[in-house]
């Protein structure tokens, strides 16, 4: 999981831990101030800024100790009690993987080639047709046309080159990488024929011609390419056509190393192409279901991606300067060009050929292309609009084209398709006769992995994208679906086919692609493909036993995911993933090995991890692994394998300086009372050596020596924690110190205090208020007189009402009512009322220490100001407006809350009524129910039925019963228009040439073709 995956499962569950903890509060009734007191009693004393720091979502996760101490106040059960433990336990950070080696540089003079040496033609820049004069071009011209002088010299079949605002704009994307300063990736997009390849060409050909150019030809080229390291600062990557890089085979692992290199080292440049529609958009929407993309997504939304729209068409302006440029330079394809798109602008498509291409198409079979020919380039634009974007194989094209020719034009020819394919790419076929236009433009692109290796084929981009904004693509029929079906290898693809097959209501084919693509290694989620398959075909437990046998992972996070996916199938299911799963692991690796083992633990199926002895296996040198390891076997019980861990990791010379480390080691040893002859000795080395710049695994290990009856190593251990604490940091001191008394340290908190009271900050009243509540605890009071002596409140920084009542308790809980009257008294101007409870609270000391009037006066401008998002919090204030008799603004605070409440909304609606009568504002209350009964968006039957759910819910049975005697129909709902009949759709779906399919079953699907599945890689 990456670091960002990390942060953001910890921030989840710790939302869900304090809302948990947050309504079980409301359901007491109780305040903040309540818990404080009943904590007191139960022997477990919480300070007032304790208990808002864990409820409070702006805070630190609260330390487990301070979650069971709220917990117990509330009466939480055990069951409940397990909930929160398995939430707090997911909000502690994962110990960091070990990082990988820095990268050597190994850059030299010259690559595998360069811009220079490479050339336009390999580079794929669009040949215009015909060679121009040889005249040289004007020297105004040369400078119009900016670098194209030395580029047209040593390639003459390109025309001169017009500088465009998106050439300025990729020039200032490039500049830093090419500096040096950072590393970019520079992606293109338009339309095709638009010129990016060429502006691509013309950019790196001027600011970098002679750097080293790497040309990987798909994902996977490029995926190994990233894994030798080759790549450093220098050099350029040059993946025009990126398409072919962002989908098909490891396309998630290469975006995933290309972004993780781009992001961590410098002076790397990446550039590409990409159409906008269908690719740009398809790469970076966010996924529904199941996220198959999200590596390629994150590389195209990461801040190193430079996106640079190229426009379809020429301005006014630009074209007098092309024409300019044309006159100056003499080439003839220049003046076509700008005459052909004077109507649209479309200048550079035509100078590449692109309309004549779409008209010799559109003639159809016999004229331009022979019918063999237009049936195979037919039949490729077909495959990829139904969205087949990798290549196309040769097998696909001949098997798509041949069922489409009548039987009298079929070729006799037994390598007719070959021939066909080659006159095609070629744009010549064997008699000499020509197939592309104007010598240059061809209508199928040959794709190889490998020089020398088998072609595949795409449709040339113009041609496919003219016909699809046209709306003239080619009709998919049968032929084209089963070819598809037998011959599609790549996975994404698979299951693009399959969402395309299912919105054509082809349910039979989509199951079998999306079966195809399982087995291709799509990441296709038990869920898809239940809800793909029809109810009455279903085989359930035979479908998630194929799922089990077949599911393919990327890496052990993928793999838990399904393991999750299908828990609740049957254990023999579960058993079976597991089985697979752990067949792959790298038993080695003791930070996957932990974190398999602790999933397995919770299905139940533990035991085929630990029947490969993990324990004797993982490598003690991966040392936060193996002591995540080390800690989960103890926690589970299993001493065992824990001990031979120990064993092997104390053997292996391990240093005790990590915290968390020393840590499991010593609480292994004391669980499992194995080489009890040793702990005296390791724990006074713990002690005195172990790193504290992780103060909570330090604080974890003084309990554990206080646990295990080594006092007087905990006692150094604490000492040691409270002399590197920093004294200026209040929050920081007051949570330590919290820490240290729980844990019983006493000369460590008097030594904190000896250290921290003199240098504090007093400005936060929060954190003042929480320290002295900590020296209070700890029977400090002399150290809390110390610090009041530096008469803080000059220094204090008055905000939020939260942080001034908490520093108002802590001084009355320490019985210095003339501090609480000067914060009160001073702060009134100044406090924001930004939360209802504690604004009530306020209110209450207000009546106690201010004037009839400052009570009045705040009360006013609390109640304007106040949020009114917590209904029971909205309570409190409302109970101590009534206490203190201000009418005025309870009658303005109960308006406003009636205002803002949605009654189509249960969240902001149930809770209203019902506090408002349980605080005798009855009419109030019945303000509320007439707005909403008169709400006017209550026009149709179903917010009507919402809003009649929402009062009884709420308890307003009688206003309920009057509501429902209130037909829609008066309403001013129109009536229903009379149901059209129509003919019941089958189950079953349909046939791909549109007929009503026949009845079939799981059962009935052969199984996916052998070729279908890439081979089997070792590991994740």
């Amino acid at each position: 999981m990456s670091g960002g995956d990390d942060a953001e499962d910890r921030a989840a569950a710790l939302a869900a831990l304090r809302e948990q903890l947050r309504d079980a509060l409301g359901r007491k009734g109780l305040t903040r101030k309540d818990i404080v007191a009943r904590s007191a009693v139960a022997g477990t004393p919480l300070g007032a800024t304790t208990i808002s720091q864990a409820l409070n979502s702006s805070h630190p996760a609260p330390s487990w100790r301070t979650v069971t101490a709220v917990a117990g106040v509330l009466g939480a059960d055990e069951s409940t009690l397990g909930q929160l433990r398995e939430l707090w336990l997911r909000t502690q950070p994962r110990p960091d993987a070990p990082r990988p080696p820095a990268l050597t540089d190994t850059s030299t003079s010259t690559g595998p080639s360069t811009v220079r040496t490479a050339g336009p033609a390999l580079l794929e820049v669009h040949q215009a047709p015909h060679a121009p004069p040889a005249t040289d071009a004007d020297p105004e011209a040369g400078a119009t046309a900016g670098s194209t002088g030395a580029a047209r010299a040593a390639n003459p079949f390109l025309t001169p080159y017009l500088p465009r605002p998106h050439d300025d704009e990729l020039e200032r994307a490039l500049g830093p990488a090419l500096g040096g300063t950072a590393s970019a990736f520079a992606v293109l997009t338009g339309d095709s024929s638009t010129g990016k390849t060429r502006a691509l060409f013309e950019a790196l050909h001027r600011l970098a011609p002679n750097r080293p150019l790497w040309r990987p030809t798909n994902a996977a080229a490029l995926a190994d390419l990233l894994d030798t390291g080759d790549l450093v600062p220098g050099a350029v990557l040059w993946l025009n056509e990126s398409q072919r890089f962002l989908y098909g085979d490891r396309s998630e692992e290469a975006a995933a190393a290309l972004r993780e290199l781009l992001m961590t080292r410098t002076g790397i440049t990446a550039v590409g192409t990409l159409w906008t529609l269908p690719y740009w958009e398809d790469l970076t929407r966010p996924a529904v279901d199941a996220d198959p993309r999200s590596q390629v997504r994150a590389l195209l939304q990461a801040p190193v991606t430079h996106r640079v729209p190229v426009p379809a068409g020429l301005t006014a302006s630009e074209r007098s300067r092309w024409e300019r440029l044309a006159d100056a330079s003499g080439d003839r394809r220049m003046t076509r060009a700008v005459g052909a798109g004077a109507a649209d602008g479309r200048v550079v498509q035509h100078l590449s050929g692109g309309p004549g291409l779409l008209a010799a198409y559109r003639m159809g079979p016999g004229a331009h292309f022979t019918h063999a020919e237009h049936a195979l380039v037919t039949a490729a634009v077909a495959a990829r609009q139904l969205g087949h974007y990798p290549p196309l194989s040769e097998e696909l094209l001949t098997r798509a084209a041949d069922a489409a020719l009548p039987p009298h034009l079929r070729p006799a020819e037994p390598d007719w398709a070959r021939d066909a394919l080659t006159a095609l790419t070629t744009g010549v076929r064997a008699d000499g006769r020509r197939t592309d236009i104007r010598n240059t433009l061809t209508a199928l692109v040959a794709v190889r992995a490998t020089s020398g290796g088998a072609a595949s084929y795409e449709p040339a981009d113009y041609l496919h994208q003219s016909l699809l904004a046209a709306q003239d693509l080619p009709e998919t029929t049968p032929a084209l679906w089963d070819a598809l079906t037998v011959c599609t290898t790549d996975a994404h693809a698979l299951s693009v086919l399959s969402m395309e097959a299912q919105r054509r209501n082809f349910l039979k084919q989509a199951v079998i692609l999306l079966r195809r693509a399982v087995v291709a290694g799509y990441p296709v989620s038990w869920t898809q493909l239940l809800m793909l398959t029809p109810q009455e075909v279903r085989a359930r437990h035979d479908m998630a036993l194929w799922m089990a046998d077949n599911l393919a992972s990327e890496s052990l996070l993928t793999a838990i995911m399904q393991l999750w996916d299908l828990h609740g199938e049957g254990p023999d299911v579960t058993a079976r993933l597991a089985a697979r799963v752990v067949s792959r692991v790298d038993i080695t690796n003791a930070e996957d090995v932990a974190r398999l083992f602790g999933v397995l633990r919770e299905l139940g199926h533990e035991k085929l991890l630990l029947d490969l002895d993990p324990g004797a296996r993982v490598q003690p040198a991966d040392g936060i692994g193996a002591y995540a390891l080390l800690g989960r076997l103890v926690d589970e019980g299993y001493t065992e394998p824990a001990a031979r861990l120990a064993d092997r990791l104390l053997s292996h010379g391990t240093s005790l300086g990590n915290a968390r480390a020393s840590l499991a080691l010593l609480r292994a040893l004391h669980v499992c009372a194995h080489r009890p002859e040793e702990w005296e000795a390791l724990s006074w080395q713990a002690a005195h050596h172990a790193d504290l710049s992780d103060l909570h695994a330090a604080l974890d290990l003084a309990d554990e020596l206080r646990e295990a009856g080594r006092t007087k190593a905990a006692c150094l251990l604490a000492d040691r924690i409270a002399e590197a604490a920093e004294p200026e940091d209040t929050k920081g001191v007051a949570s330590l110190m919290y820490e240290l008394r729980c844990l019983g340290m006493t000369s460590a908190c008097r030594r904190l205090a000896e250290r921290a009271v003199p240098e504090v900050a007093l400005e936060d009243p929060e954190a003042v208020g929480w320290l002295l509540d900590e020296l209070h605890s700890a029977g400090l009071d002399d150290w809390a007189d110390t610090m009041l002596d530096r008469d803080h409140l000059e220094d204090l920084v008055i905000g939020p009402v939260t942080a001034t009542v908490l520093l108002l308790w802590s001084f009355q809980g320490i019985g210095r009512e003339d501090l609480a009257r000067r914060l009160v008294l001073s702060s009134m101007p100044l406090v924001q009322a930004d939360e209802a409870e504690h604004t009530s609270e306020f209110l209450d000391a207000l009546a106690v220490f201010g004037s009839r009037q400052e009570l009045t006066d705040f009360a006013r401008r609390a109640v304007e100001e106040v949020p009114l998002s917590c209904i029971p919090s909205v309570g409190f204030l409302i109970r101590s407006l009534r206490q203190h008799e201000q009418p005025e603004a309870l009658d303005r605070l109960a308006a406003r809350a009636i205002d803002a409440a949605n009654p189509l909304a249960a969240s902001s609606f149930l809770d209203l009524p019902r506090m408002l009568r349980e605080r005798d504002l009855d009419a109030h209350a019945q303000a509320l129910i007439e707005r909403a009964t008169g709400h006017p968006e209550l026009a149709d039957a179903i917010t009507y039925t919402n809003l009649l759910k929402h009062l009884r819910e709420a308890g307003e049975a009688e206003a309920a019963d009057r509501f429902e005697a209130t037909l829609p129909t008066t309403r001013g709902t129109a009536p229903a228009p009379p149901r059209t009949p129509h003919r019941a759709r089958s189950p079953y779906g349909l046939e791909t040439d549109g007929t009503p399919a026949r009845p079939w079953t799981w059962h009935d699907l052969n199984p996916p073709p052998a070729h279908t599945a890439p081979p089997p890689r070792p590991g994740w």
